[in-house]
């Protein structure tokens, strides 16, 4: 009886063998043998590989300001650019070098706010309201439009404005002193100002009129900053 149970165990010893035996032999004959010449496959998730991934979406650097590569073309920017002011194309360079300083820099973004900070800035002023121009303004800037405000209000004048429309606004100078971005635009605008006093008497101005009038203003910004923001520095009646 022993004799006969050694052999049923040797006997099955012998198959679970033959069977592990089999299955090596088909997982080698599906997956193959290295021998050297294939190439080693890449772990998609490996560090070095999600950085490959990543490199087609990653922003480039910002180009040196001295780079002669154009970063910001001006070809059809005829109604943001003054063609004239940009003859020797040193708008263009400022342009390119503020762009080079500040991957978030856009002409049209830019004009866009400009835009919008001009009509800003003068109704906050016709209303003497110096808490927006505070936040709009340089120091020394708001000192002399605070100074303006306060001695209409001495005089019991009152202001009224209305913007009839912006005519144009291109930029006429543009450069990069140290990290501090100058833009200077030149507005040109319709519009109607009137300044009465206590007893609503015309004192300056005509209601009934409109009256073109161009202005220079020069806005600046850190572009180290995080704030987007730019800050007026100086306004200045365009010269005949």
């Amino acid at each position: 009886m022993n004799g006969q149970r050694d052999m049923i165990v040797v006997y099955d010893i012998l198959l679970i063998a033959g069977i592990a035996a089999f299955l090596i032999y088909r997982l080698f004959s599906v997956l193959g043998t290295r021998h050297g010449e294939e190439r080693e496959r890449r772990n998609p998730f490996s560090s070095d590989a999600l950085k490959k991934r990543a490199l087609p979406d990653a922003p480039a650097a910002p180009m040196a300001p001295s780079s002669p590569q154009t970063v910001i073309p001006l070809a059809g920017m005829d109604q943001l650019v003054d063609g004239k002011a940009n003859a020797d194309g040193r708008i263009a360079e400022g342009l390119n070098d503020i762009a080079a300083a500040d991957r978030n820099f856009q002409i049209g973004s830019f004009m866009q706010g400009a835009r919008g900070a001009f009509e800003m800035v003068v109704m906050a002023y016709s209303r003497g309201d110096l808490d927006t121009l505070r936040g709009l303004l340089s120091p020394k800037l708001y000192s002399d439009f605070e100074a303006g405000v306060k001695a209409r209000e001495a005089a019991g004048h009152r202001n009224e404005l209305a913007i009839h429309r912006i005519k144009s606004a291109r930029i006429v100078e543009a450069h990069l002193g140290g990290t501090m971005a100058y833009v200077t635009v030149d507005f040109d605008v319709e519009e109607t100002s009137v300044t009465r006093d206590a007893a609503g008497n015309v004192v300056e101005g005509d209601p009934d009129r409109i009256f073109s009038v161009e202005d220079v203003w020069t806005f600046t910004r850190d572009v180290r900053s995080a704030d987007p923001n730019w800050i007026l520095i100086e306004t200045r009646a365009a010269e005949e």
